[in-house]
Formats: structure tokens, C-alpha cells, sequence
């Protein structure tokens, strides 16, 4: 559990995205069958898992695009987002990854899956993260049909057997849409919202039952900000 807590959303030299869907793949294709929501009695197979993943190789992920690692910060510090016009205040300790790539299309979209353009900001342990994307909004699309198309796509969830709700909460001066889902481990809680002609989501995720880490990813978003226009 460590090990993948250490490791999940970086990506390797190859392109290779280290996270427990992934992770869980890998063991199945050499004969280790094991679900997602069982990552953590993996303990036993670790040592295995170091072998397969320094032994794969992605053909053709040359022109990938690259993720940038923030160093964490022995203290609280803010992060800028150049590219989606907003910053937030990043825990001590806790680490922010940008990935490449932009969002433009719908298409690109779907729950559970990495998206293009994504910031990541992560807990030290793997407890919890943060998930912060937008892309502009389509010309001839309103920023009410953006937030029902991206409301479509948020409710088909993680998983059918997740329980959902929705909400509705105000991050950074703007009215957002609350999308939860409470999976058997994990709960998921995304909050999507327009802003100067963007669509945003923000979403994060933490293990089921940790209220400590749940605050600290509610005061993540309560720190919410965007840039002068």
C-alpha cells in the first residue's frame, strides 16, 4: 500500500501512468487477477509489482506529453495554474503534478480516467488528491448546456455500484454543481462550474472513512481563486 500510495498518478520515463486501475491491470495480465477496490492487501505483492513495471515499455509514447512535478513544501504554499487562470493553497507536504496536454472536447472525458491538461494535488500518503481541469467552452454552447453535457458524463460515475448525490456549493464566487459518489473504499466529490468563458471541474477523492483528510481537501477548495480578468 505504500508503494502504490508513493506512486499513483506519476508516470515513468515510458509514459507509463503508475495508479491502482493501472497497477491492478498489470498484476491481472501476469496472472495476479485482482480488483481496484482491493489495492490495499496488495502488500504481499509489491516486490513482484517493482519487477513489472521497470520491465515495461510503451512503443511510440514519444511525443507524450510530459507531466511536471511541484516539489512539496515543508510548509503550506500556493499554486498558480498559468494555463487555467486559477491558484489555490497546497498543504504542507502535499505535492501538485501538472499534466499535459489541453482539454477541448467532451470526448476526451470520461470518470475515473486521466484527461488532458489535468492538475494534481496529493496527499504524501495517497490518502487523498485533487483533480483540477477546464477547457474553454465550445463556441455556440452556453455555459448552462456546458454544465449539463459535463453533468451527463459525471453521473455514468466511477462505477454502477458507487451511491451517488448532488448538490450544490460556490467555489471562488461562482455557483458550481456538486457531483458525490461513495464507493465501497474511496468517495469522490467533483464540483463543476463556469468562469470567463471556461468550464471547470474540481474534483477529490479520499479514502472512505477519513474525515482528517477530508477537511484538508475541503479547505484545498475552499482556497479556490481565480485570476483577475
Amino acid at each position: 500500500m505504500a508503494f502504490i500510495a508513493g506512486h499513483a498518478d506519476r508516470r515513468s520515463v515510458d509514459g507509463l501512468r503508475w495508479g491502482v486501475e493501472p497497477i491492478c491491470r498489470v498484476l491481472s495480465e501476469h496472472g495476479v487477477p485482482i480488483a481496484p477496490s482491493s489495492h490495499y492487501r496488495l502488500a504481499a505483492l509489491l516486490a513482484a509489482l517493482v519487477i513489472t513495471l521497470t520491465s515495461c515499455t510503451s512503443e511510440g509514447s514519444d511525443g507524450a506529453p510530459k507531466a511536471t512535478d511541484i516539489p512539496s513544501s515543508p510548509s503550506a504554499s500556493q499554486f498558480v495554474s498559468e494555463r487555467h487562470s486559477y491558484h489555490l493553497e497546497v498543504p504542507a507536504g502535499w505535492k501538485v503534478v501538472e499534466y499535459g496536454g489541453t482539454w477541448t472536447d467532451f470526448a476526451q472525458f470520461r470518470p475515473g480516467a486521466e484527461v488532458p491538461g489535468e492538475d494534481v494535488v496529493s496527499a504524501p500518503d495517497g490518502s487523498g488528491f485533487l483533480v483540477s481541469n477546464s477547457m474553454a467552452i465550445p463556441h455556440g454552447m452556453s455555459p448552462r448546456e456546458w454544465l449539463a453535457e459535463l453533468e451527463r458524463l459525471v453521473t455514468s460515475g466511477p462505477t454502477k455500484s458507487c451511491r451517488e448525490s448532488t448538490d450544490t456549493d460556490v467555489v471562488a464566487g461562482e455557483q458550481a454543481t456538486i457531483t458525490q459518489h461513495r464507493c465501497a473504499d474511496m468517495d469522490y466529490v467533483g464540483r463543476s462550474l463556469t468562469h470567463a468563458e471556461r468550464g471547470y471541474y474540481f474534483t477529490m477523492g479520499f479514502q472512505s472513512g477519513d474525515p482528517t483528510t477530508k477537511a484538508t481537501l475541503e479547505g484545498v477548495v475552499a482556497s479556490i481563486g481565480f485570476a483577475v480578468q
